[in-house]
């Protein structure tokens, strides 16, 4: 937990999604962030995009090779190491068509979804992995959990 941590989140919406806001989701961001982030870090910025699937596609295409949309996707620029405190995680895109899509089909609200990609999104950006094996995969769901604890917290 870094407490002192100053936290920077951009956020785009290109998706003209009107259930999400940018302030409770940056205020949920910073709580992430400090939980997550090392104490030596004294800042840490992160930019968020939401997106529709057609330009998710056309990300996946451009940054991956993969000419098809997903739910999120995560350019991390962490470094465990940085030469000075101050620290860009990265970025999270994430694709409401699909996240809308996801959260009918598992029956849980859009919200629930859009957090829960997020923060898959963010765990991507500071080093989690789910596909290497089952223990990393494990460990990242922990984290998911309490990073998804804090969010919805009452």
């Amino acid at each position: 937990m870094n407490p002192s941590l100053s936290v920077f989140t951009h956020w785009n919406d290109e998706s003209n999604q009107s259930e999400i806001f940018s302030d409770p989701v940056i205020s949920n961001c910073e709580k992430i962030l400090r939980f997550l982030a090392p104490e030596f870090l004294h800042s840490l910025e992160l930019s968020i995009y939401l997106v529709n699937d057609s330009l998710m596609a056309e990300i996946n295409e451009e940054r991956r090779g993969k000419p098809a949309t997903t739910d999120v996707l995560s350019f991390p620029l962490y470094s465990e190491h940085p030469p000075i405190p101050v620290q860009i995680l990265g970025e999270v895109v994430i694709s409401m068509e699909t996240c809308k899509k996801q959260a009918m089909e598992i029956g849980h609200g859009l919200v629930d979804e859009f957090y829960r990609l997020l923060v898959h999104g963010i765990l991507h950006n500071f080093g989690y992995d789910h596909e290497t094996n089952e223990e990393d995969a494990l460990l990242m769901r922990k984290m998911e959990d309490e990073c998804l604890d804090l969010v919805f917290a009452t």
